[in-house]
């Protein structure tokens, strides 16, 4: 139960296509003491979903834009509501659309047992990049294709054909009792920049770091998961027996959207899959980075399966 050291998720919100299904898995654990709702919103539509969520439970608490808020791509501003020294942060991405059963109260206990070893805890997240190459590398489920082991992978990140071989498999792995194929040994992350899409942070520590936490003017990513711990002389942690999936990365959003899973990962969660469409503005990778596509790289392929179940002889 929250107490000392209380869990309190964080999330820049939101898309209220994704937020539904986030919503599902966090407010049924008693393990969250308060869910922070910091008003990022791109529309009225999706802050009228984010009022109404934030009425919807009294541990649902909403957070302004603060002084320095610039739009929704730049929320670093919004750190300076890890204000409490008794809590321990959980930030979420809105659209992280899964995480499996007990995952609030099995952070909670993994980063209390892990305190003073590391400055910020993750679990394993689905369609992060550094996540996508350890599951390759170290975990049972099978991986044929690119992936590298950079926070903006030219393959897994870059493009929408990763999640959209690899986000069915979870669902098939959740559904079937199959999980244990996405683990692997916790993790050490130094000295490199890592997703923030799961991130956790002591209250305590952000509040002794003051302004060093996360200066003004800064790129929240970079700075909190690799500057920052090389410079107190720490590193980040993953917790292996534990995962979440993150739906998309702006590269893939649109694409993604034009399949079936975001309607999967709705059914997993109980949930009458929402009705939205998907979003007029189109993102392209190769527009983004300016530079022309290369045969085999810019259009990578992936085979991704569960392990044959052993027979029991």
């Amino acid at each position: 139960m929250a107490g000392a050291d209380k869990l309190v998720v964080v999330t820049p919100a939101g898309r209220a296509r994704y937020m539904r299904v986030l919503a599902r898995y966090v407010l049924a654990s008693s393990e969250v003491a308060q869910w922070h709702l910091w008003d990022n919103c791109r529309n009225r539509r999706d802050r009228a979903y984010l009022h109404e969520l934030a009425g919807s439970d009294p541990r649902c608490v909403l957070k302004p834009p603060p002084p320095g808020h610039t739009g929704p791509w730049h929320i670093a501003a919004f750190y300076r509501y890890f204000d409490d020294p008794e809590a321990l942060y959980l930030r979420l991405d809105d659209d992280i659309v899964f995480v499996e059963d007990g995952f609030f109260e099995t952070f909670k206990a993994r980063a209390l047992a892990a305190r003073g070893t590391a400055l910020w805890f993750s679990p394993v997240v689905v369609n992060n990049a550094l996540g996508n190459w350890l599951l390759k590398h170290l975990a049972a489920v099978e991986i044929e294709g690119p992936v590298s082991a950079q926070a903006m992978d030219p393959w897994s990140w870059q493009h929408a054909a990763f999640p959209e071989a690899m986000h069915p498999v979870l669902i098939e792995a959740a559904r079937s009792g199959r999980l244990d194929c996405f683990r692997i040994p916790d993790q050490e992350v130094r000295l490199t920049r890592y997703s923030v899409n799961a991130i956790g942070f002591f209250g305590a520590d952000a509040v002794a770091l003051g302004e060093r936490f996360l200066p003004p003017g800064l790129d929240e990513e970079e700075w909190l998961s690799a500057i920052l711990p090389a410079r107190v002389g720490s590193h980040g942690l993953i917790f292996g027996d534990l995962l979440a999936a993150h739906f998309s990365f702006y590269t893939q959003e649109r694409e993604l959207l034009g399949t079936p899973i975001l309607k999967a990962y709705y059914r997993l969660a109980g949930l009458k899959p929402d009705a939205q469409a998907a979003p007029r503005r189109s993102w392209s990778a190769q527009a983004l980075f300016r530079r022309r596509p290369r045969p085999g790289r810019d259009k990578p392929s992936y085979t991704i399966s569960l392990p044959a179940r052993q027979r029991r002889g």
